[in-house]
């Protein structure tokens, strides 16, 4: 019969990231008022109310539908990724991660809501084959030109993901819009925890404009940054340095 091929895996599981994704902004939690379960759990409590007749024919059903889409948000595609594993153990001898590694990586890489999943019920990943989510890796505070404080972020975790590409965003302009320009040096480490440069440039940028950080050793990402330098800048303005996506999943 033949495994499915690793283009048509990676299409396959971008598609279960990509549902994974909006559950997560849909379903949510009970803390965030534009989401499913709040509205369920609204209800619960508007029932608790009522009078007790009406509590008792109602109440523990409403609370069994929200504790239902709970556990669908929870398990969502295990199912599916098992069979996947399965099928590939069947005609391949090897395990997704093995089968990933040989058919998609370094090419592509597995999205990070798919390997949480799989993770989840046990199926092991390689970390190098995941690339991470975004990932808050540092921050500038300008306090004149080319002088600031970097606060140090979040490390990639490399049990989990392999090193990004990274982006800086301008997160404050004192000038107001097109005003921050400066050059920065970002100092960091890769997979290995050997020494990666890279550079990038804001040229008359506004709050919320991002640009590309380029390594400059060719072929590297980058798993945590330790530091940030620039040139220009002016006191007041202020940026951020984040991990990108290899890739958004589509369905």
């Amino acid at each position: 019969m033949g495994a499915l091929t690793g283009a048509q895996l990676k299409d396959v599981s971008d598609s279960i990231a990509f549902q994974k994704t909006k559950l997560d902004t849909t379903v949510g939690d009970t803390t965030t008022a534009t989401t499913i379960l709040y509205a369920m759990q609204q209800n619960i409590d508007r029932i608790g109310g009522y009078a007790e007749a009406v509590i008792k024919a109602l109440h523990s059903t409403f609370a069994k539908m929200k504790d239902l889409m709970s556990a669908f948000k929870l398990n969502l595609d295990h199912a599916a990724i098992r069979v996947l594993d399965s099928h590939i153990r069947d005609e391949e001898g090897m395990g997704i991660s093995d089968y990933w590694e040989q058919e998609n990586y370094p090419t592509s890489r597995i999205a990070p809501e798919f390997a949480q999943i799989a993770r989840s019920i046990g199926i092991y990943l390689k970390a190098a084959i995941c690339f991470p989510p975004v990932t808050a890796m540092g921050s500038v505070a300008v306090t004149g030109s080319g002088t600031g404080t970097f606060t140090d972020g979040s490390a990639i975790d490399g049990n989990l993901y392999g090193p990004a590409n990274c982006e800086l965003e301008v997160t404050a302009a004192a000038g107001g819009p097109g005003t921050v320009s400066l050059v920065a040096t970002v100092i960091g480490t890769d997979e290995d925890g050997n020494p990666v440069t890279g550079s990038a440039t804001f040229s008359s940028a506004s709050v919320g404009d991002k640009v590309d950080v380029t390594p400059d050793q060719a072929g590297k990402k980058f798993q945590d940054i330790t530091d940030i330098t620039f040139t220009g800048g002016a006191n007041g303005d202020a940026f951020k340095i984040q991990s990108k996506v290899d890739r958004a999943v589509a369905a």
